[in-house]
């Protein structure tokens, strides 16, 4: 995988992992589940549940990525930037709001897991 700063880039999982979230509204824990990572970026990501999210304006969902034995896991946070279904399963397009160490973390732990899963 190559990674040009000038552009974006997306990794699509080709096996599917499951990572856990936390739906968090007004500081209060709305619900807690486990999703399939579908696709990741170094500024958002596809996850698949069962759990319809509500779709407020200050809905915040909290995710562990812990792709990377090696790496160190990084708790980030977003909110959803659109939702669909597929049967009784639901696709999240997350869009995260983090801080540029963040994302470079995240970009590194992206390119270990894509070297991993050649």
């Amino acid at each position: 995988m190559r990674y040009r700063r000038q552009e974006t880039f997306r990794y699509i999982l080709p096996n599917p992992r499951f990572i856990p979230y936390r739906l968090i509204w007004e500081d209060k824990e709305l619900h807690d589940g486990e999703a399939q990572l579908l696709n990741i970026s170094a500024h958002g990501l596809k996850m698949r549940c069962d759990y319809l999210f509500p779709l407020s304006e200050g809905l915040k969902v909290q995710v562990k990525l812990d792709l990377v034995p090696l790496i160190q896991p990084l708790d980030l946070t977003g909110h959803v930037r659109h939702r669909g279904q597929m049967g009784s399963l639901y696709d999240y397009g997350i869009r995260l709001e983090s801080n540029s160490d963040e994302t470079q973390q995240l970009v590194t732990m992206i390119k270990a897991f894509a070297r991993e899963n050649q």
